[in-house]
């Protein structure tokens, strides 16, 4: 890559980085599954996480729904732990990670493209995210979806790089390399399970093709496990499970479900266009240009195409939605096909028109590129207007709640709340999210929102219909605790 290239990039990146560093508030959304990855890095820095996964599992598993599992993967929350030891309890700070993870993606996936694509090409499909306001405005979340984006790309980097090396050691290492991704990105999302299936699945098709090299490949095979194997080993001494408690989600799978979770992701897609004029007609452009794509690399791409058929499939089969953050390990992969249907959209047009086509094009894409970052800079302007408004459970009057908790409450109590463990994180109180009247009284107090509405909850307006004894302790204006009389 030229000097000016490696200028050109760098402006890409350090424009992205200010962008999204300008779209963080010091709050958060109400979510609390933030909550959680803030805990468990916090039991790290204490070495208390055997406590956390006690106090947790009561939470999930006694909550009138699962809320999570009792401990998500490590990874995430271990890179939150430099942060949390430096500052503590501070949100802006605490995006940090996701940010930076964000950045390598970036670069990630200019390096993926530029194997395949021209320096302008390459340019162009990172812009397209590095611009993009609504993947900017996720990065204001404490969530482990930006740094699982990162490591699956750059996993699908190195599994390509191995797959078309010819010379046997520079292989191995690869090999070694991609096992050691595959596992980073395990240990930061339990998904990361879908990529080590894909690398052994697309092995063993190769094995099977390849006859002149299947010892080679059968080595390559085994040395994967191995070192997904070792790490996965030496994690499991070091850190308790709880990811297991996931599987219990899939009691809520049908047919039905499975049809619906199909349309419902297949649209979501269009979010990537969402501020663009004309969004729908973009996005079915792009459909159509990614499905050529598909069609005209299916053998030259096999691996990618697989990884996102495995995914497809574990996506549409798990009960729980969770929108559009869920998708964005397929979006570079949606891009990468949209511009490689437009390769081939280019070949078809007439040598002497061939230049014309590819400059219109280009044209377009420049003013998505545009469009997207005069959006992307009007929400950083907002925000930084607003002082990066504090919202959620950091704002006053959540804080004004969690003080008399904290202050006015044994500390063996058990607090019924919507978001028991951003109560639990806030508090150190145990809580849980109760929405049947009989059930409430296994908690000592009962705290309600007045803006939720029946959000695991019951609403304070109904909560007399319960005949509870109860004796109102606090309240401002977002919250009112009870305490649980006998």
């Amino acid at each position: 890559m030229s000097k000016k290239s490696a200028i050109i990039l760098s402006l890409i990146l350090l424009t992205s980085a200010l962008l999204g560093s300008s779209v963080l508030t010091r709050g958060h959304f109400w979510g609390d599954d933030f909550a959680a990855y803030i805990m468990q890095a916090k039991s790290i820095l204490t070495g208390s996480m055997d406590e956390f996964l006690a106090a947790n599992t009561f939470t999930v598993t006694q909550s009138s729904y699962q809320i999570g599992p009792a401990a998500y993967p490590w990874g995430f929350p271990l890179m939150l732990v430099p942060v949390y030891a430096l500052i503590g309890l501070s949100p802006l700070a605490l995006k940090l990670p996701v940010l930076f993870s964000y950045l390598a993606f970036l670069l990630s996936f200019f390096f993926l493209a530029k194997r395949r694509f021209t320096l302008t090409e390459s340019l162009l499909a990172v812009s397209l995210f590095a611009f993009n306001p609504e993947l900017l405005r996720s990065l204001d979340n404490i969530l482990s979806d930006i740094p699982f984006l990162f490591l699956s790309t750059l996993t699908l980097l190195l599994a390509d790089m191995y797959v078309h090396e010819t010379k046997q050691k520079r292989r191995l290492i690869l090999v070694g390399i991609t096992g050691v991704a595959i596992f980073a990105a395990y240990f930061v999302r339990t998904q990361g399970l879908i990529l080590l299936a894909c690398i052994l699945l697309f092995q063993g098709i190769l094995f099977f093709r390849q006859s002149e090299q299947r010892r080679l490949i059968m080595v390559e095979m085994l040395f994967t496990l191995v070192v997904f194997g070792a790490l996965w080993g030496i994690s499991s001494l070091i850190f308790p499970g709880g990811q297991s408690s996931y599987l219990a989600l899939y009691s809520g799978f049908s047919t039905e479900l499975f049809i619906e979770n199909i349309v419902y992701y297949s649209d979501i897609f269009r979010w990537f266009f969402m501020t663009l004029p004309g969004e729908s007609l973009v996005f079915w452009i792009f459909v159509v240009l990614c499905f050529i794509g598909l069609v005209a690399r299916f053998r030259n791409d096999f691996l990618f195409m697989l990884y996102s058929a495995l995914y497809l499939l574990v996506l549409w089969s798990w009960p729980e939605r969770q929108g559009y953050r869920f998708i964005f390990p397929l979006l570079p992969l949606f891009v990468y096909f949209v511009f490689q249907g437009i390769r081939t959209l280019v070949g078809w047009i007439q040598m002497d028109a061939k230049r014309i086509g590819q400059k219109l094009i280009y044209a377009f894409l420049f003013l998505m590129v545009a469009s997207f970052a005069f959006d992307a800079g009007n929400n950083a302007y907002i925000n930084l207007r607003s002082g990066r408004e504090i919202n959620g459970p950091f704002d006053p009057l959540s804080f004004e709640t969690y003080d008399f908790i904290r202050n006015e409450t044994p500390p063996e109590s058990v607090i019924v709340f919507f978001k028991p463990r951003a109560m639990h994180l806030m508090t150190d109180r145990n809580a849980l999210a109760l929405t049947e009247c009989d059930r409430i009284p296994e908690g000592d107090y009962l705290a309600l929102s007045k803006k939720v509405g029946e959000n695991l909850q019951i609403p304070p307006e109904q909560i007399g219909e319960c005949n509870l004894h109860l004796e109102k302790v606090f309240e401002n204006r977002r919250f009112i605790v009870f305490k649980l009389l006998e």
